[in-house]
């Protein structure tokens, strides 16, 4: 059943006119003349699918290319706060953007809020763009609210708790690690949860599971907990309208999404590559053209239609550790931690999946010991150094970190060993080539508090870091 209505007619408008666009940028242009598509011919999503099945879509890497009208009012740059190492994504907004970025508000708004609510504002200002885009649609729509910057609140946890029981809001939007984090926040400061009434909790900006927004629910009594799918380059993607389903609804008409995989359309029920379009009201001139964009996200497809648009989506997830095929994802933590019977209470919940794609854990280590922060300009140095690869098998490595409550920790080797044993559980292709294949490893490791990114500290690009890669 569909929960957002799709019109099919105001789709092939839009799809259009962001086609008649790109055939000023002179990389949509080398693309169709590579490819021998006719822009002209792509009046529809299905045809735009077809486009991409024969190679044109875009990727993270074309975003500089990709700019469309360089509006002298344009706002930015914005900067995606990406975990893995790699350049940053520039973005701008021009004041066509803005009103995409409103459009999208009133649907998700209407969602997560109620009209007369409170709301404060918790997600980072610039240069992340959540913030900026929350607050911007909040403000046209006339909503009560209040922007804390995550950023102020990181310096300042006592000026936060302040304004938290002095504005007493009744709904929040923030990172779901934050909002996860906050009862502890609370609790430190002797404050009652109870005294902070909140109904609404939203939450977005990274991958997260059921069982980790139902523990923030529980623990902020009993708030209405609503999962939404933002990007940078998209904004607002998909919402989950009924709480703790994990079924995110597109927002249409300003999102076209597809999943597709290498052999061509993906049916329901199947994972998939999300690939975006951003689609805007006829006559608008965006700061940049995202066609059939490849953010390098996977997601399982709920709902489609015929045409292959997809409706639905759920178990989304942004990174993931490469082992010889299995895949091992941050959602997978979470939902090993929440499994933790005996143990679950003894950490804080936060966790860290460290991906040694290219440099061996050994050697990480080993400078981590010796009292070395490891930054971008030193792994560089590194990957290029070949006596660093000596006697290095090349399996792929990985380590999860998870951080305890407390700096003494009984029973640290039970609690390591059933923390494998739920994740094996959740995810067996994983179990199947570390312990069967032997064909990788897995390393689990209880850090002390505080220590949750020890060597690595310099590379946390956004408090919601989850995954790096080395």
């Amino acid at each position: 059943m569909q929960e957002l209505k799709v019109d099919q007619k105001e789709l092939e408008k839009r799809v259009k006119h962001v086609v008649s666009l790109s055939k000023e940028i002179p990389w949509y242009v080398r693309k169709y003349k590579e490819l021998g598509i006719y822009p002209d011919k792509i009046r529809n999503p299905q045809d735009l699918l077809k486009a991409y099945e024969k190679g044109l879509y875009t990727t993270p890497e074309n975003l500089p290319e990709l700019v469309y009208y360089k509006h002298p009012e344009a706002k930015g740059p914005f900067y995606t706060s990406g975990t893995a190492i790699g350049r940053p994504k520039e973005i701008w907004l021009n004041p066509d953007d803005e009103k995409r970025i409103i459009s999208q508000s009133i649907k998700v708004f209407q969602i997560g809020f109620n009209k007369n609510d409170r709301i404060l504002n918790c997600a980072p200002r610039e240069p992340a763009i959540s913030g900026y885009a929350i607050t911007l649609g909040l403000k046209s729509l006339g909503y009560d609210f209040y922007f804390f910057p995550a950023q102020d609140r990181s310096k300042d946890p006592k000026k936060f708790i302040e304004k938290l029981k002095e504005y007493s809001p009744t709904a929040i939007f923030g990172s779901t690690g934050f909002l996860f984090e906050l009862p502890l926040l609370l609790e430190s400061f002797g404050v009652d949860k109870k005294e902070i009434m909140l109904q609404r909790v939203n939450v977005g900006g990274e991958s997260s599971s059921i069982e980790r927004r139902k523990k923030i629910s529980r623990e902020l009594n009993d708030a209405m907990v609503y999962d939404h799918y933002p990007t940078t380059e998209n904004l607002y993607i998909g919402s989950e309208i009924n709480p703790f389903s994990d079924e995110h609804w597109i927002i249409y008409p300003e999102v076209l999404l597809f999943l597709t995989k290498e052999s061509g359309e993906i049916s329901e029920g199947e994972v998939g590559d999300v690939v975006v379009t951003n689609l805007y009201e006829i006559g608008a001139k965006p700061y940049t053209i995202l066609m059939n964009y490849k953010i390098g996200d996977w997601a399982r497809c709920v709902e489609r239609l015929p045409n292959g648009v997809v409706t639905c989506i759920s178990d989304i997830n942004r990174f993931a550790a490469s082992m010889h095929g299995a895949k091992l994802y941050p959602t997978d933590i979470e939902k090993s931690i929440e499994l933790l019977e005996n143990y679950r209470s003894t950490l804080t919940g936060k966790y860290l999946l460290i991906d040694f794609k290219t440099i061996p854990r050994k050697v990480i280590n080993e400078l981590i010991q010796q009292g070395i922060e490891l930054d971008e300009e030193y792994l560089t140095k590194l990957r290029n150094d070949s006596m660093t690869y000596k006697n290095w098998d090349r399996k792929p490595e990985v380590e999860i970190r998870v951080e305890s409550k407390h700096s003494k920790v009984n029973d640290k080797e039970k609690l390591i060993k059933e923390l494998k044993e739920k994740l094996y559980f959740i995810n067996l292709p994983v179990k199947i080539t570390v312990e069967e294949m032997l064909d990788a490893k897995l390393f689990l490791e209880l850090s002390n508090p505080g220590e949750l990114y020890k060597g690595f500290k310099k590379l946390i690009k956004s408090p919601k870091t989850t995954y790096i890669m080395v």
